[in-house]
């Protein structure tokens, strides 16, 4: 799957609007009623020109595109079908983190829309059970159709369709997060792998028009020092976090909206040959039924991990720096040394210290080995 960072140019111009956006949905006024006459987009991106054409939900009820789903809101669109082995999932994981920053705001003033590109597998059915299995949270919709129509619709929101041109092989799909506020005709296009602080601000604030009150909290007296890091942690941040966390514990109950085992002291504890090819092609390894793959499998979800076209390389690179995070974590929870590193979202949680972590049960995720049937250990 091709993956296309459209946003990179652009990221830039938007940092300032991260100034106290960290907190989107503390809101102090309810959302402004849009005037439905001249100030909704303009002819060239109102009615006239969205296709509005009829979709089914996950729930079952059906729509139209622009009669029900985008006309008036602040939307996030995205284009994604169910058995996508690589980044589909990844997409879906750092939309699960953006809503949860938004939090009740999400179904209120903004709306998550993901459309299946492969509707005659993904039936309504078929999007009710991933929904679920994901613990979607309400204001955001999965949509079926008709194969012309979809295509139709990526057409005029500017998606390339080069797993169309590939004669429908899907693994050509391109992922891109379209965002946009229809009344205004502010529309932009993201990277699956934004920031979701970035596109939480930008979906609760920018697309608004900066009309809405939150509740602002200054970080900068407590901001870190700048650093350098390393080629591990950018793919880590990139590639993993969406899932994944190191020292915080397994995140798979519906209030963190997110699944995925963390990773503290993983490397202690499997086998790292094994640890690097299941980083590299983690479908490869399922399809093989590799027993401890399969219990992981089963254990969260039923939600495969994606293949994220990883070099040999870079799950070494992604692997030493969950070596080194998992030291720095057991040595900040011994006493050993003061957390003043700035390394965001993998802070100490719970009791656990260095001894724990090199020398107890922890597996991938935390899991303890009988528990998983694992195979190989350390």
């Amino acid at each position: 799957m091709r993956i296309y960072h459209l946003a990179a140019l652009i990221a830039l111009a938007g940092v300032a609007l991260l100034a106290g956006a960290a907190v989107i949905h503390h809101t102090h006024s309810s959302a402004p009623v849009v005037s439905r006459g001249a100030d909704r987009g303009g002819e060239a991106w109102g009615a006239s020109y969205f296709p509005n054409i009829p979709l089914v939900t996950h729930e079952g009820e059906r729509v139209r595109f622009f009669d029900d789903l985008i006309e008036d809101k602040v939307v996030a669109i995205n284009f994604m079908y169910t058995s996508c082995p690589d980044t589909c999932p990844v997409q879906t994981a750092r939309m699960l983190q953006v809503a949860r920053l938004l939090g009740d705001r999400l179904g209120q003033d903004v709306f998550f829309y993901s459309i299946t590109i492969d509707p005659e597998h993904d039936t309504q059915e078929v999007l009710k059970a991933f929904a679920d299995s994901w613990a979607i949270p309400d204001g955001w919709t999965f949509l079926t159709g008709d194969r012309n129509d979809i295509i139709r619709l990526r057409k005029k929101l500017g998606m390339r369709l080069d797993d169309v041109r590939a004669g429908g092989d899907l693994s050509k799909h391109t992922v891109n997060l379209l965002i946009g506020n229809q009344a205004t005709g502010r529309w932009m296009k993201r990277s699956p792998f934004e920031n979701a602080s970035f596109l939480a601000s930008q979906l609760g604030t920018w697309l608004h028009g900066f009309k809405l009150a939150t509740q602002s909290v200054d970080y900068g007296d407590e901001a870190p020092e700048i650093r350098q890091i390393s080629d591990g942690e950018y793919l880590f941040r990139n590639r993993c976090s969406a899932c994944h966390t190191i020292g915080q514990g397994d995140v798979r109950n519906v209030e963190a909206r997110q699944i995925g085992p963390d990773l503290l002291g993983v490397t202690q504890q499997r086998d790292r040959e094994w640890l690097e090819r299941w980083v590299a092609e983690p479908d490869a390894m399922l399809d093989e039924k590799d027993p401890l793959a399969v219990a992981l499998y089963e254990q969260w979800g039923r939600v495969p991990m994606p293949n994220m076209r990883l070099v040999e390389k870079d799950a070494k690179s992604i692997l030493g720096y969950i070596e080194q995070e998992s030291l720095r974590i057991a040595a900040v929870r011994a006493g050993e040394i003061a957390d003043h590193t700035g390394h965001e979202g993998h802070g100490a949680h719970g009791d656990m210290d260095h001894s724990d972590m090199v020398h107890g049960d922890m597996v991938h995720g935390g899991h303890p080995a009988q528990e998983s049937g694992a195979t190989g250990a350390p």
